[in-house]
């Protein structure tokens, strides 16, 4: 029995048989932890067929074990350092991990502060500085972000090397739906300036001067609304607006205070707008015009 279930190779393959199976309490336990991760390997891409290839004895009197198993459609390998532990009832074999079979999964989060991984949605301002989070080896990790307003593309990450660091960084993008929702606040604010009925519509970014007499009122007329762009702002909290190529009509009686001539006058104007979009990270996105 020392010789197989509870030899150095029995230790680490019982390990592995508990992380393909998904009972994750266990492994735990054989890796030396009170509990799983919070965060456990994608549950579709666990690991298959482990096997033990080889064992060796180091000069601390340790043993490395590598072990090979399928993960994620592909063949792979990892080495497992164990040392002898207290025997059972003074006759069988224990081992453990010198190296708890962890790694880490290391965050840079671009437009937002949380993330999921695995289904798991993490807060990354609670996560240190940089963001890491421990994860068990061997095991297929997805980390991504998406709400109605942003979102960033899956990274997908397959650690098989204990005591790793891997780097993901998510760079989040408005969405389809932000951006529309912008647009209908600009067309509203918009319409809210062509319905004053004055010279100089207040807070709005256009007017007209005219020098002769003004008879009645002016009126306002969008020709092209403003095509809307969205990107991140340099503070990385909000998304900075910018809406260009808007064309405006305004028409008014006019009447010469040269020789009293009465004329109706039409002129188009070119207008942008900008302004930021902030609260998407808390899910309640406000346009703020400047």
């Amino acid at each position: 029995l020392n010789l197989t279930l509870f030899s150095a190779g029995g230790h680490v393959l019982s390990y592995l048989r508990a992380m393909e199976s998904g009972d994750y309490g266990l492994a735990a336990t054989k890796a030396g932890l009170s509990r799983a991760p919070r965060v456990l390997p994608v549950d579709t891409q666990k690991l298959s067929d482990p096997q033990i290839i080889a064992t060796s004895s180091l000069a601390s009197g340790n043993l490395l074990v590598q072990a090979q198993y399928e993960l994620d459609g592909a063949q792979s390998e990892t080495v497992f350092v164990v040392e002898p532990s207290e025997s059972v009832l003074w006759f069988f074999d224990t081992w453990r991990f010198t190296s708890t079979p962890l790694s880490s999964l290391q965050f840079a989060i671009i437009g937002d502060y949380r993330l999921s991984v695995n289904g798991v949605e993490l807060d990354a301002r609670a996560m240190g500085v940089p963001p890491r989070e421990s994860v068990l080896v061997p095991g297929v990790y997805e980390s991504s972000w998406a709400t109605p307003w942003v979102e960033a593309a899956k990274q997908r990450s397959v650690m098989t090397e204990v005591d790793s660091s891997t780097s993901i960084r998510l760079r989040l993008e408005p969405t389809v739906e932000l951006v529309d929702v912008t647009v209908s606040a600009v067309e509203d604010f918009l319409h809210d300036c062509v319905d004053q009925a004055i010279l100089q519509p207040v807070s709005c970014p256009f007017g007209v001067t005219i020098d002769d007499r003004v008879i009645g009122e002016p009126a306002w007329k969008i020709v092209d609304y403003p095509s809307v762009t969205l990107s991140l702002s340099t503070d990385r909290a909000a998304w900075s607006m910018f809406a260009s190529g808007g064309v405006v009509e305004v028409n008014v009686q006019v009447q010469s205070l040269f020789d009293g001539t009465i004329t109706t006058k039409v002129e188009t104007f070119d207008f942008n707008l900008s302004g930021k979009v902030r609260g998407t990270t808390i899910d309640e996105p406000v346009l703020n015009l400047d």
